[in-house]
């Protein structure tokens, strides 16, 4: 969208766009045609685990992490070998930003192809992409397609003037056409050469998508990375890589699906394992859209269902998320569910502990909800340990080093100078969680092997069964895989639940469990929970 005047707007981004679609993307893909079913990929029974490196391991000393120190960890999270139980289990990473780039997050690329050397070199990654396949784990990459750092050479070149042989590749307006960001603020940025727009900041100039160039760019960049092993990508922001106009002309454009089906199209001639996971941080209802007719990403955080745990949580009582389950049918009914990729938080929200003012129970309660939901779990690093963070709005807050031992002032993590601290309690820290038998850490690792050794909550059907009884702190989900089936049973209630009943058939026979009051029963074509204690939870085989 190349803004020469207001009143071409629409005009220029229908053109460009028509141009995209018939052009296709570049080095030799094309948008059309066929793709793998969601159904049918590798991510559908993993269990992700998100990694910012700067905050993982540091392997140099000098305060902030990095790829070999994150490589030399790999045994921490899966060790290769499903017998051991030393290690969390996780089948996958998915790495923040690691592309060259001026701030400390990564989220404005400087340049698509380089790693930051900060975090290490070329080699490093394949190091660690080797190191992780060896152990059978996969490993997506965070790809910022919206927008490019103002310190990339593209915009440097495109800030020089309307002739600028990059002009087009980012969105510009001779003035100020006004438009606001969604959450307020100016959404253009005025130079000696014209104003360019970008909805999340200066530093971020929003990328001409509606240039098949730029497409063409961006996806031989994401061919670059799979061509080297690389998994598949988190992308950042889908809802706002398009726009034609201020307000609704923002968000969850048509020209953005159309893009991504290309993408997803072009990538499947030479990748068609790839994964792409879109941040789409709206409604259900509105994530649900960027599954298009399963021919846009194969996965899209489930933003709804992490505030509805929350709100079960800090509120006691099932009904939000129970809601927000209904709401998840209906919005997927007759596709797939497994469309969605749960999680409880992320680099962008205050950690699950520190919401729920540290409640060990609490936190136990919100890892079983998160592993019995159906789709790809993901995993915020440091959530198995109950990190807090740091209590400050400042994003660095959420993302503090991990401690891995008791050990001040690096804690495992440094031997030098942490680039950011945030003191974290006593005993959360890996050596500690391991030591401890009744830590969260070891509810994560059992949880994640009972997942992967029962199909019907790897990759099982939903639905949420009546409960009778048990206050309103009780929630039952069952899982159905073929003849396989798991009940999951909970209560999110600060007092005991008492005796309740749930409308499913089948002999129970307990799975794993926290707090469950006695032995389940079943009679009448019902299955009967003894009461479980505040916080509790259970699973339950139905086979």
């Amino acid at each position: 969208m190349h803004l020469r005047a207001r009143g071409v707007v629409v005009l220029v981004v229908l053109v460009a766009a028509v141009a995209a679609v018939a052009g296709g993307c570049g080095g030799g893909g094309g948008g059309g045609g066929p793709v793998s079913p969601n159904t049918s990929g590798w991510w559908r029974d993993q269990v992700f685990y998100e990694v910012f490196v700067r905050s993982f391991a540091d392997s140099g000393g000098d305060g902030h992490g990095d790829l070999a120190g994150l490589t030399a960890r790999l045994d921490e999270l899966n060790d290769g070998d499903p017998a051991t139980t030393s290690d969390l289990g996780v089948d996958a990473l998915w790495l923040m930003p690691i592309f060259r780039s001026p701030s400390y997050h990564g989220y404005d690329v400087a340049d698509y192809r380089e790693v930051d050397p900060e975090y290490g070199t070329l080699a490093d990654l394949d190091a660690l992409l080797a190191a992780a396949h060896q152990r059978g784990m996969k490993v997506i990459l965070d790809m910022v397609l919206n927008h490019s750092s103002s310190a990339h050479v593209w915009f440097a070149n495109s800030r020089t003037g309307p002739t600028a042989e990059k002009r087009d590749w980012y969105v510009w307006s001779a003035t100020d056409p006004g438009w606001q960001k969604p959450w307020g603020g100016s959404a253009w940025y005025t130079t000696p050469s014209g104003a360019y727009y970008g909805i999340f900041d200066g530093s971020m100039p929003d990328l001409n998508l509606a240039n098949p160039a730029v497409e063409a760019e961006l996806v031989d960049s994401m061919r670059y990375w799979l061509s080297r092993g690389v998994d598949g990508f988190r992308l950042d922001a889908v809802r706002y890589l398009t726009e034609t106009g201020p307000g609704v002309g923002q968000v969850d454009q048509p020209a953005t699906h159309a893009f991504l089906k290309r993408v997803r199209a072009a990538l499947h001639q030479t990748h068609p394992a790839a994964l792409l996971v879109a941040e789409a941080w709206a409604t259900i209802e509105t994530t649900a859209t960027y599954y298009g007719d399963g021919d846009e990403v194969q996965l899209a955080f489930s933003f709804d269902q992490a505030d509805g745990i929350r709100s079960a949580l800090v509120g006691g009582a099932g009904g939000s998320l129970l809601n927000v389950l209904a709401r998840a049918e209906a919005a997927f009914q007759g596709r797939d569910r497994g469309f969605q990729a749960p999680f409880l938080s992320n680099h962008d929200q205050p950690r699950e502990a520190l919401v729920v003012g540290g409640d060990a129970a609490a936190l136990k309660l919100a890892a079983a909800t998160l592993l019995a939901l159906p789709g790809t779990p993901f995993l915020y690093y440091g959530e198995e340990l109950g990190m807090l963070g740091g209590a400050a709005a400042d994003d660095r807050n959420k993302r503090t080093p991990y401690p891995w031992t008791a050990d001040a002032p690096g804690h495992g993590f440094t031997t030098g100078a942490p680039w950011f601290q945030a003191p974290e309690a006593a005993g959360v820290d890996l050596a500690s969680a391991r030591a401890d038998p009744a830590s969260l850490w070891h509810v994560y690792r059992e949880l994640i092997a009972l997942r992967h050794a029962r199909p019907a909550l790897a990759r099982g059907e939903a639905a949420r069964p009546v409960v009778t009884g048990g206050g309103t702190g009780a929630l039952a989900l069952l899982r159905t895989h073929g003849a396989a089936r798991a009940l999951f049973v909970a209560n999110f209630a600060a007092a005991p639940s008492g005796p309740f009943t749930v409308a499913v058939a089948g002999a129970p026979a307990v799975l794993s469990a926290r707090g469950l009051d006695g032995t389940p029963t079943a009679a009448g074509g019902q299955v009967t929970v003894p009461g479980l204690a505040a916080r509790g939870f259970a699973f339950l085989s139905l086979d």
